[in-house]
């Protein structure tokens, strides 16, 4: 019986342990949310929106139990999972790559009919801005996801496994997190999957997660915060004005641009060229932290 949860080496076998890594972040999230929903004379103390909503944020306990799991459990220190010393160049790169990344599907919409601009775009709205929002779709998403699923899920079934199956098993389980969202669809799923692949690919290049954290932070903020489309299938209020049009095919429809094939084909094209360059100098493991 001991063999099903427990490997060679006696460790807690890789699927056990990231199911209960899962259930921890879903309880500590529920308690959280129970204690935001805390009344008073019959009155929220905490309000349903603003600020609030940041700790009510499924990233922020992300961050939390893979944190207290690689330290405590692992016994490894947080640059294990790609938490290193402090690279703002990589994360300058990787908010340029996401920014350039999302404008070129944009563009290519744009040219194509499916994306509509309205207003003037030397007059940006600014006060249309929501700064929790943009905590938690932008920073936490950015920095919290990238810790659960390029450091901690990624690393660990790379030890255990290989890179193939890191890398795999990561981006799966990427879009599969997005399902219950509105519009999600298959188009959307193999989207979510390339570019989980693409977060992996930085990781892997780079040795820490801050490139792929400036990717997916800017992918969020460009397409939510300036552009006005939904992200992964959630609205956002943006600077300037955009409608999508046409075809749910071509537009991503509710789920917004990640749900469209125009962004498969982008993202295809990328994960080709960056996977056909750098495939000389991986090898079919992920190294363990030094």
């Amino acid at each position: 019986m001991n063999v099903i949860f427990r490997n060679k080496e006696r460790q807690v076998r890789a699927g056990w342990e990231l199911l209960l890594v899962v259930v921890a972040v879903l309880a500590v999230t529920v308690v959280a949310s129970l204690i935001m929903s805390v009344k008073v004379d019959s009155k929220h103390v905490f309000g349903p929106d603003g600020w609030p909503q940041v700790f009510r944020s499924l990233g922020l306990y992300m961050f939390l139990v893979v944190g207290l799991t690689v330290k405590f459990v692992h016994k490894r220190p947080l640059s294990s999972i790609g938490l290193t010393r402090p690279d703002g160049r990589r994360l300058l790169q990787g908010c340029l790559a996401g920014a350039a990344l999302i404008s070129s599907v944009i563009a290519v919409l744009w040219v194509l009919g499916a994306v509509t601009f309205t207003g003037d775009w030397q007059q940006p709205q600014w006060q249309r801005l929501d700064a929790p929002d943009i905590v938690v779709s932008v920073l936490l998403a950015g920095v919290c996801e990238e810790v659960m699923f390029r450091g901690y899920i990624q690393h660990l079934l790379g030890r255990r496994l290989s890179m193939f199956w890191g890398v795999a098993v990561s981006a799966a389980l990427f879009s599969l997190a997005h399902a219950a969202n509105p519009g999600y669809s298959w188009i959307s799923a193999l989207n979510i999957v390339l570019i989980a692949v693409l977060f992996s690919w930085a990781t892997i290049r780079t040795g820490s997660l801050y490139f792929a954290i400036g990717l997916h932070m800017f992918w969020n903020l460009l397409q939510g915060f300036v552009y006005s489309v939904a992200v992964s299938g959630l609205e956002s209020q943006g600077i300037y004005s955009m409608q999508l049009s046409g075809s749910k095919w071509i537009s991503g429809g509710s789920f917004g641009v990640e749900g469209s094939l125009i962004t498969t084909a982008i993202l295809l094209i990328v994960c080709l060229c960056t996977l056909l360059r750098s495939s000389r100098k991986r090898s079919g493991r992920i190294p363990g932290p030094r």
